[in-house]
Protein backbone atom coordinates (compact mmCIF):
# COMPACT_ATOMS: atom_id res chain seq x y z
CA UNK A 1 0.00 0.00 0.00
CA UNK A 2 2.85 2.55 1.27
CA UNK A 3 4.23 1.55 -1.69
CA UNK A 4 1.74 2.39 -3.96
CA UNK A 5 1.21 5.52 -2.67
CA UNK A 6 4.91 6.97 -2.74
CA UNK A 7 5.13 6.08 -6.45
CA UNK A 8 2.41 8.70 -6.87
CA UNK A 9 3.79 10.56 -4.81
CA UNK A 10 6.89 11.04 -6.64
CA UNK A 11 5.42 11.11 -9.82
CA UNK A 12 3.27 13.73 -9.00
CA UNK A 13 5.62 15.88 -6.96
CA UNK A 14 8.49 15.85 -9.34
CA UNK A 15 5.65 17.46 -12.13
CA UNK A 16 4.42 19.68 -9.74
CA UNK A 17 8.10 21.30 -8.96
CA UNK A 18 9.18 21.15 -12.63
CA UNK A 19 6.35 24.18 -13.11
CA UNK A 20 5.67 25.52 -9.51
CA UNK A 21 3.68 28.02 -8.83
CA UNK A 22 1.81 27.35 -12.08
CA UNK A 23 -0.90 25.25 -12.08
CA UNK A 24 -1.09 20.77 -13.29
CA UNK A 25 -4.19 19.64 -13.84
CA UNK A 26 -3.59 15.42 -12.15
CA UNK A 27 -6.16 12.79 -13.78
CA UNK A 28 -6.64 9.97 -11.65
CA UNK A 29 -6.91 6.72 -12.96
CA UNK A 30 -8.58 5.44 -15.49
CA UNK A 31 -7.64 2.43 -16.52
CA UNK A 32 -10.80 0.33 -18.38
CA UNK A 33 -10.91 -3.25 -17.11
CA UNK A 34 -9.59 -5.01 -19.83
CA UNK A 35 -6.32 -3.03 -19.00
CA UNK A 36 -6.48 -4.33 -15.06
CA UNK A 37 -7.19 -7.70 -16.05
CA UNK A 38 -4.22 -7.46 -18.33
CA UNK A 39 -2.01 -7.35 -14.59
CA UNK A 40 -0.76 -10.01 -12.89
CA UNK A 41 -3.93 -11.61 -11.35
CA UNK A 42 -6.41 -9.28 -12.99
CA UNK A 43 -8.56 -11.93 -14.47
CA UNK A 44 -9.95 -12.76 -11.10
CA UNK A 45 -10.98 -9.18 -10.16
CA UNK A 46 -12.21 -7.44 -13.13
CA UNK A 47 -15.29 -8.13 -15.26
CA UNK A 48 -15.40 -9.15 -18.94
CA UNK A 49 -16.86 -5.97 -20.91
CA UNK A 50 -18.21 -5.94 -24.32
CA UNK A 51 -17.00 -2.64 -24.83
CA UNK A 52 -14.96 -1.35 -21.80
CA UNK A 53 -14.52 2.05 -23.57
CA UNK A 54 -18.03 3.10 -21.83
CA UNK A 55 -17.78 0.38 -18.90
CA UNK A 56 -16.27 0.41 -15.16
CA UNK A 57 -13.99 3.23 -14.75
CA UNK A 58 -13.31 6.81 -14.36
CA UNK A 59 -15.75 7.79 -11.52
CA UNK A 60 -17.91 4.67 -11.90
CA UNK A 61 -15.28 2.96 -10.37
CA UNK A 62 -14.05 5.33 -7.58
CA UNK A 63 -17.69 5.05 -6.03
CA UNK A 64 -17.68 1.13 -6.41
CA UNK A 65 -16.97 -0.59 -3.03
CA UNK A 66 -14.81 -2.97 -5.12
CA UNK A 67 -12.70 -0.23 -5.91
CA UNK A 68 -12.52 2.50 -2.43
CA UNK A 69 -9.26 1.53 -1.10
CA UNK A 70 -7.55 1.95 -4.25
CA UNK A 71 -8.92 5.61 -4.61
CA UNK A 72 -8.39 6.41 -1.69
CA UNK A 73 -4.69 5.23 -1.91
CA UNK A 74 -4.56 7.85 -4.93
CA UNK A 75 -6.34 10.55 -2.98
CA UNK A 76 -4.04 10.10 0.31
CA UNK A 77 -0.93 10.23 -2.21
CA UNK A 78 -2.74 14.22 -3.69
CA UNK A 79 -2.96 14.96 -0.25
CA UNK A 80 0.79 14.53 1.04
CA UNK A 81 1.87 15.86 -2.37
CA UNK A 82 -0.10 19.31 -1.36
CA UNK A 83 0.21 19.40 2.06
CA UNK A 84 3.26 17.48 3.46
CA UNK A 85 5.45 18.62 0.11
CA UNK A 86 3.72 21.55 -0.37
CA UNK A 87 2.55 21.72 -4.04
CA UNK A 88 -0.25 23.92 -3.87
CA UNK A 89 -0.31 23.85 -7.22
CA UNK A 90 -1.75 20.26 -7.93
CA UNK A 91 -5.54 20.00 -8.89
CA UNK A 92 -7.55 16.92 -9.79
CA UNK A 93 -9.32 15.62 -12.46
CA UNK A 94 -12.16 13.34 -12.13
CA UNK A 95 -12.60 10.95 -15.17
CA UNK A 96 -15.24 9.48 -17.30
CA UNK A 97 -18.35 11.38 -15.35
CA UNK A 98 -21.81 10.22 -16.72
CA UNK A 99 -24.26 11.47 -13.95
CA UNK A 100 -24.60 14.37 -11.71
CA UNK A 101 -25.35 11.58 -9.05
CA UNK A 102 -21.97 10.07 -9.90
CA UNK A 103 -20.23 13.61 -9.40
CA UNK A 104 -22.24 14.24 -6.27
CA UNK A 105 -21.01 10.45 -4.93
CA UNK A 106 -17.60 11.38 -5.66
CA UNK A 107 -17.15 14.78 -4.17
CA UNK A 108 -18.67 12.93 -0.98
CA UNK A 109 -15.61 10.71 -0.65
CA UNK A 110 -13.50 13.35 -1.82
CA UNK A 111 -14.43 15.81 1.30
CA UNK A 112 -14.48 12.22 3.35
CA UNK A 113 -10.59 11.67 2.39
CA UNK A 114 -9.91 15.53 2.89
CA UNK A 115 -9.22 17.05 -0.75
Amino acid sequence: KEFYIQKIVEGVATLAASVYPKKIIVRLSDFKSNEYKSLIGGEFYEPDEENPMIGFRGCGRYTDPFFTECFEMELDAIKKVRGAMGMTNVEIMIPFVRTLEMARDVMLILEKNGL
